[in-house]
């Protein structure tokens, strides 16, 4: 063997040695481990993160040119349709899902779409938009796997994070990066501000919105929601600290439906051995108040079930109706002992309230929607989905603004208003010598039976005269 192939054998023997030279062929257990924390929290949560597809209805000014305009043409007009995409994920077993409120924003219908193709029709349960967070059910008969919430007020700059959703359709796509900032405030219209934001440098694109934000762990801290168009790698999130804050007021029974229980409760705490949720508060003289539960107390259980968080409590309290009894166990962290009490609360019904009782009450005029009937008497040709003014009384509030009889009110303080239990609960929030802003249509014959419309809006202040003198209603 020559000198060179002596110095030659010795190298690759070190190289072996050191671990430079490829394994031998067909060595079956790789040199490194492959599934690292990123690879674990995508396997352990992707089934949880959803599609959001659909379709909202956008509408568009009608090109009037010399045409005299339809009657109601403010009410009817140009209609397209608009795609909706984002992300999502499923925050409780019984198919409660978080996205963006700016994803389903007036969409007329909204699909759900797992990573194994299967697809669920949702509904809206609440949405905030200024907060830019929506809250959907989907009906399945199999528990969901969810993912869990983590915190987001012990962030470390620079902690890795991983985020999962559907950018430009591209299903269950995962991209990873570090939290790059926390605190952050940016304005997203020219009327609302997001505050308080995670920044991230994980890849976000459009699609992405309404998906998780994840730690290291798998725990959800953020909801991504917006990304810097003229950068890269500036995407931002709504930390998950916010989000549970929300979704409390957003499932609270009283916001969904006309009933009251007085119960506010917050995230789980510790005291001794015992978990519960924190009762932040209870409405006066509410069933809660009158059953002895108090602020500072931690709930237990719901109807024999164990509670997890915040969701588990409000969710349990959606499935109740009006009158069907809850069974409460809690505890009073002040007892020595934290000894556990129960307490069997019952939802009150509240009745909607009669818009043409109140429209008399603090303006003094009577109203009613443009029935058949209505039409005939005031010159329409037909019924129509509006609110229109049927008399006034000239000394009261309504007829000393200068409305009339066949005035068509559309809306309240810039809320629609299309019939009296619209009406209604718009006016249920005044109180007297409050100041409300009408939008008001007048439509008046010319010459030639031609129609004239002018919109206009008053501010009518608010004062009630005792009920049943003067109108009948």
């Amino acid at each position: 063997m020559s000198r060179m192939d002596v110095l030659w054998a010795m190298t690759v023997a070190q190289l072996l040695l050191a671990g430079f030279a490829a394994p031998a062929p067909g060595r079956d257990e790789p040199v490194f481990d492959r599934q690292t924390p990123i690879v674990k929290v995508y396997q352990d949560t992707h089934k949880a993160v959803v599609n959001i597809t659909g379709e909202r209805v956008i509408s568009t000014s009608r090109p009037r040119g010399y045409q005299w305009p339809d009657m109601f043409d403010f009410w009817v007009p140009r209609r397209q349709r608009q795609a909706v995409l984002g992300s999502g994920m499923v925050v409780h077993e019984d198919g409660y899902v978080i996205t963006n409120a700016h994803v389903v924003e007036d969409a007329d219908k909204i699909k759900v779409v797992f990573s194994d193709g299967s697809e669920f029709p949702a509904e809206m349960v609440d949405a905030d938009k200024d907060k830019d967070l929506a809250v959907l059910k989907i009906d399945t008969e199999q528990k969901l796997p969810f993912i869990h919430f983590g915190r987001s007020d012990d962030l470390m700059i620079g902690e890795t994070v991983i985020a999962i959703g559907n950018p430009y359709g591209y299903s269950n796509t995962v991209t990873s990066g570090v939290v790059s900032a926390v605190g952050r405030d940016i304005q997203v219209t020219e009327e609302t501000w997001l505050r308080g934001l995670i920044q991230t440098d994980a890849p976000i694109n459009p699609g992405n919105s309404g998906g998780p934000l994840l730690n290291i762990n798998g725990d959800l801290i953020g909801v991504n929601t917006a990304i810097r168009p003229d950068a890269q790698n500036i995407g931002f999130a709504i930390p998950v600290d916010t989000l549970a804050d929300n979704l409390r007021r957003m499932l609270m029974p009283e916001r969904l439906r006309r009933v009251r229980l007085g119960l506010v409760v917050g995230r789980m705490k510790k005291a001794g051995s015992v978990s519960g949720l924190v009762v932040q508060s209870v409405g006066k003289a509410s069933p809660a108040d009158k059953k002895g539960i108090a602020a500072g107390d931690m709930i237990l259980e719901i109807d024999g079930h164990s509670l997890t968080n915040v969701i588990d409590f409000y969710v349990k309290l959606r499935e109740k109706q009006a009158g069907e009894p809850i069974d409460i166990k809690y505890v009073r962290p002040t007892d020595s002992r934290l000894r556990s009490r129960t307490a069997r609360l019952t939802m009150q019904a509240i009745p909607l309230p009669d818009g043409r009782i109140l429209a008399n009450k603090f303006f003094q005029m009577d109203v009613s929607s443009l029935t058949e009937e209505v039409a005939r008497k005031f010159d329409f040709e037909s019924a129509y989905p509006v609110l229109i003014v049927t008399a006034v009384d000239a000394s009261g509030v309504a007829g000393q603004s200068g409305i009339e009889p066949g005035d068509i009110v559309l809306d309240i303080d810039r809320k629609p208003v299309r019939n009296t239990t619209e009406l209604g609960l718009e006016l249920e929030k005044v109180n007297d010598g409050d100041l409300v802003e009408m939008r008001i249509l007048r439509i008046t014959l010319g010459v030639f039976s031609r129609q004239y419309q002018r919109q206009y809006r008053v501010g009518l202040r608010a004062k009630s005269r005792r009920y049943g003198g003067y109108f009948d209603i």
